[in-house]
């Protein structure tokens, strides 16, 4: 024992406070009141030899009053203790297995099983369908067994991983767009994946069935997809309702249409994406849609999966439509708690990947079971290949407005309208309403002579028979580009000119369509051409003919006089505008350009 009073406590006496510490084994045993029986009992952790022991030899000086032994010289062997060999209870162990091997006795059942690996292989999971994929290998201790945790969405709805940075949350994003479509004979899937983190997600490009990888900074494809998401599920919604069928799964056995895609939306940084898209101007609409799809989207195959580093950045109206969380390694030990799960489970030396999934602790499993990404990302690209040689299906794209086209390319008309441009919200031709006022307004530079060209020869294309009439200042670029049928040049000719084409404006018996093009509008604000240039205005708003004029939108602040009378048809093109620009040119808000 350390100390006379421990011994006190068990024997009742000081004596196992003095046993030699190089006896091992020695002991007291108490058999009753006052018996003490000293022993020494087995001690298989020294080290014993077969070989005989060698003599001891001992040299002592003989003298009066005592002996004195001689030192002895060192040995040149090691000690026992030292040496490599097995000690006692290795070889009685060594024995036990032999003779139990040798008795053919069978090995008893282990309680326990390996701890989970630090890596797990996607592959070995056997992904199967888009119905059931697989996450993670997890330990179920109260079954004795590593089983693979799935994400069924058709059940789960949708799945929000949670972890701190290098936890492997956008690892777990990887697994299930790789999973997804890894047997597209069991039905098709389609991926779109929202990167607000690292670019991390990336390496998914060449994945047949994903449809785009979309930085968090590319408003206009992230506005598309949500577009595009938000037709499916109004699509969707009818369709599966004629069918009877309350899930995707339901509706391609009721069907047959297997190539119906499973639609999957990954969102790495849901906190970022919520900041710039419930709280960014102008696009609480497209937030919108992701709620619906949150709240729809399970019964209709369209299906979130987002990550987040705490739990603060998910919202309660999110999280309580999301029952399937994976919990990866937290910042914080109370994040937890706040999460539902055992905070004794992961600390700060858990490997990544390693999480908990529905109370169990699980590893994430990845391609190839390596934690190296520059490996994940070949076999990924070897895999994707693999699948688009077996005549996978490519899953629809998100495609962006050009910087620049021919005009060439554009059809002469669009539902019977001069044709301009491209569209955002389709991608193809759109058209503009050639009657009334028409305004392009932006910054220096913008491209609002560009503008105005476009518009001209959009007109003759749609109508050869048009007539253009070309009214501006000294440094007016078009007066010299084109054949106009008349001119005016600088506020007194204007002047005139408005009187004289005010009759033929307001005459509906004259055949045919005018186009009066205007450029820097303002120069005639407060002039002597302005209330001939009103009157003119009006009669056009009234008529089936058209005016196109420019200017700097600083320039068109006002609502009065001239300048009201042009914006009164709240009709135009702003180039480059700010937020606030919407307001005062046409009294509508503009979203974040």
């Amino acid at each position: 024992m350390a100390d006379a009073a421990d011994s006190n406590d068990v024997v009742e006496d000081p004596i196992a406070a003095g046993f030699d510490p190089s006896l091992p084994g020695r002991g007291i045993a108490k058999t009753g009141p006052g018996r003490l029986v000293p022993f020494q009992s087995g001690y298989a952790g020294g080290w014993t030899t077969d070989e005989p022991e060698a003599a001891e030899v001992r040299v002592e000086d003989l003298r009066f009053g005592g002996a004195r032994v001689w030192e002895q010289p060192e040995s040149g062997s090691p000690d026992i203790e030292e040496n490599s060999g097995p000690n006692d209870q290795k070889r009685l162990v060594s024995s036990f297995i032999a003779a139990s091997n040798g008795a053919g006795i069978p090995a008893p059942r282990r309680p326990w099983l390996d701890d989970l690996s630090a890596t797990v292989d996607l592959r070995e999971l056997a992904p199967d369908s888009d119905s059931r994929i697989p996450l993670a290998l997890a330990d179920i201790p109260e079954h004795q067994a590593q089983e693979t945790a799935w994400f069924e969405p058709d059940t789960d709805g949708h799945l929000l991983v949670y972890g701190t940075s290098g936890a492997g949350k956008s690892a777990a994003l990887r697994s299930i767009a790789i999973a997804a479509g890894a047997n597209p004979a069991a039905g098709t899937a389609a991926v779109y994946a929202l990167d607000f983190g690292t670019s991390s997600l990336r390496s998914l490009e060449p994945l047949p069935h994903l449809g785009a990888v979309i930085g968090g900074d590319d408003v206009e494809r992230i506005q598309r997809v949500f577009r595009i998401l938000a037709e499916h599920l109004d699509e969707r919604s009818a369709r599966y309702a004629d069918a009877n069928a309350a899930s995707l799964s339901e509706y391609r056995q009721v069907t047959g249409n297997l190539s119906e895609p499973r639609i999957f939306l990954l969102i790495d940084g849901f906190g970022q994406f919520r900041n710039d898209w419930e709280l960014g101007h102008g696009r609480g609409e497209f937030y919108q849609v992701f709620m619906r799809i949150v709240g729809e989207g399970r019964p209709l195959g369209i299906h979130v999966v987002a990550t987040a580093d705490r739990f603060g950045a998910v919202p309660t109206a999110i999280s309580a439509n999301i029952t399937q969380r994976v919990v990866l390694r937290m910042a914080d030990e109370q994040a937890y708690n706040v999460l539902g799960v055992a905070k004794d489970v992961l600390n700060e030396r858990s490997v990544p990947g390693r999480a908990i999934i529905k109370g169990h602790e699980a590893q994430i499993a990845v391609l190839g079971g390596t934690a190296n990404v520059a490996e994940q990302t070949a076999l990924t690209t070897s895999w994707a290949q693999e699948l688009t040689a077996s005549g996978a299906p490519q899953a629809a794209g998100v495609e962006t407005l050009p910087q620049e086209f021919a005009a060439a390319s554009l059809p002469d008309t669009v539902n019977g309208l001069p044709a301009i441009g491209l569209s955002d919200t389709t991608l193809g031709p759109c058209g503009f309403e050639p009657i009334g006022t028409f305004v392009i307004a932006g910054p220096p530079q913008s491209g609002k002579t560009n503008a105005m060209r476009a518009m001209v020869t959009a007109l003759e294309r749609a109508n050869p028979a048009t007539q253009f009439f070309h009214l501006g200042g000294r440094r007016a670029e078009l007066r010299g580009w084109r054949q106009w049928n008349g001119t005016a040049s600088g506020p007194a000719e204007t002047r005139q000119f408005a009187k004289d084409m005010l009759d033929l404006v307001s005459d509906d018996s004259m055949p045919g369509k005018m186009v009066f093009v205007v450029e820097n509008f303002t120069e005639f604000a407060d002039s002597d051409a302005e209330r001939p240039m009103k009157e003119l205005l009006k009669a056009i708003n009234r008529s089936d003919h058209f005016l196109i004029a420019d200017g700097d939108i600083n320039s068109f602040s006002s609502s009065f006089g001239l300048l009201g009378e042009l914006k009164s048809n709240r009709h135009g093109i702003a180039l480059k505008p700010d937020a606030y620009d919407g307001d005062s040119l046409f009294k509508v808000p503009f979203p974040r350009v």
